[in-house]
């Protein structure tokens, strides 16, 4: 069947998605292929060690304070990190509970505090990620500002219509992690400025472009628990190869 004109538009338009997919595929298999957690039936990707800069990166128009200060971080080893979110169907299966807002198996878990944030890790035999793995996975493997349109990459504001979306349905960064931008803030190990505050990451479905940058930060008491906070797990080394009684925490 001949190709008509309007063929010929789509699959030139269609080429930077695929070129984009390729290319995190490729990425993501030098990390080695991921492995599912059969705990919460999650795909968990290795990152490798490396170095990024922390704070704001040149270019980067939205910044406004609350980023962490410009410094050069090295990520001496290597680490798990969930390729997506936790889902509902996951965090039922682990935790015998569903207290999302939004409904719906492959949506991310919602209204999670991060002390059960905490014990849902820790019963998969993981742990939440440090703020620093966090931003260095989130990055891709890149030092450079996404080149991506930002609705191509996340649910936020002007894209979601205020609610959260199916895991892994926006492009998938250099690592092959989708949603480390949008559709729900992430928990991580850090803790805040104040006393028992701790740190979420990423932005969320609710919020603009502002918010939705690797480099933002959100500090909140561990208790709360908000329709647009989730998070994923991490590990230094799969469960599996640690021996008996063993923590998943960094020593």
């Amino acid at each position: 069947m001949p190709f008509s004109n309007s063929n010929w538009r789509f699959r030139i338009k269609t080429l930077p998605v695929i070129v984009v997919a390729l290319t995190a595929a490729l990425h993501a298999a030098s990390g080695g292929s991921p492995k599912v957690n059969p705990r919460d039936g999650l795909a968990y990707q290795w990152i490798p060690p490396g170095s990024y800069f922390a704070g704001c990166l040149p270019g980067d128009k939205e910044c406004y304070g609350l980023e962490r200060h410009k410094e050069k971080i090295v990520v001496a080893s290597g680490f798990w990190i969930g390729r997506t979110e936790v889902t509902q169907a996951a965090y039922l299966r682990v935790m015998n509970a569903d207290p999302s807002y939004y409904k719906g198996a492959d949506l991310p878990a919602d209204r999670v505090g991060w002390t059960d944030a905490t014990t849902y890790c820790s019963r998969i035999d993981m742990r939440l990620p440090t703020e620093s793995e966090w931003e260095y996975a989130a990055y891709g493997g890149s030092a450079e500002l996404p080149k991506q349109p930002l609705a191509s990459l996340a649910w936020y504001d002007p894209n979601s219509n205020d609610s959260t979306h199916p895991v892994g349905t926006k492009l998938a960064n250099g690592y092959g992690l989708s949603d480390m931008l949008g559709n729900v803030w992430e928990w991580v190990q850090d803790a805040g400025k104040e006393p028992g505050e701790r740190i979420l990451k990423g932005g969320s479905f609710y919020n603009s472009a502002r918010d939705v940058r690797v480099s933002g930060r959100l500090r909140a008491p561990p208790d709360l628990r908000h329709r647009d906070l989730g998070f994923r797990c991490a590990s230094s080394t799969w469960p599996e190869q640690r021996s008996e009684g063993e923590s998943a925490m960094h020593p």
